[in-house]
């Protein structure tokens, strides 16, 4: 008599293997894909809401100083006049008597907001500094300032106000870039009258 021994292959054969190695593969070279790509968001996400939180500290601090000041003047290359200047068509610098009484200055500098306090006759004893970071370039800065002209010696029954509009973007490569405008409106506190 004859024995017939049954051999029970259990396993998987090279085939199955390689099948099932590729689709692993695949589906780990997709996710990965995937995983980098919200890394890289993130950290452009974090990238911007600093830069956001540098310049809203940067204007609230100029629209503080010009709400509170008097004597608007545009266009300081120009030089400061005895009396306020309006510029309707924009300039891009401002001069502003804070509620102190020195004269502050801003404008664009390098790509940075630059202000300048105690300057007599140009640069003669200013203190400038800049008031963002240098992980943000401004492309462009312009002031709009209407009501702050006075004709004839008196009031023009406007009360003065400025239109600030910044416009620059945020990252180094130009791939991870945002770009931004920012605009804010600020009216003179004390009344023209006074």
């Amino acid at each position: 008599m004859i024995k017939t021994i049954r051999k029970n292959n259990k396993g998987f054969t090279l085939v199955e293997l390689m099948v099932s190695l590729s689709v692993f593969i695949t589906v780990m070279v997709i996710s990965t894909g995937s995983i980098l790509s919200v890394i890289d968001a993130n950290r452009k996400s974090q990238s911007l809401r600093s830069v956001m939180d540098n310049l809203n500290y940067t204007l609230e601090s100029m629209t503080r100083n010009i709400r509170f000041g008097t004597a608007y003047h545009c266009d300081i290359t120009q030089g400061i006049s005895s009396s306020p200047l309006d510029c309707s068509g924009g300039a891009s610098s401002m001069a502003v008597t804070s509620s102190a009484g020195t004269l502050v200055t801003y404008r664009l500098d390098n790509g940075r907001i630059a202000r300048a306090t105690n300057c007599v006759g140009g640069t003669v004893g200013c203190t400038e500094y800049y008031m963002t970071g240098s992980d943000v370039t401004i492309t462009a800065m312009n002031f709009f300032v209407s009501g702050s002209a006075t004709y004839g010696g008196g009031s023009n029954l406007y009360q003065p106000r400025a239109i600030i509009v910044i416009s620059g973007y945020v990252g180094s490569k130009q791939t991870s870039r945002s770009t931004f405008t920012i605009e804010t409106t600020v009216s003179q506190r004390m009344f023209d009258s006074q």
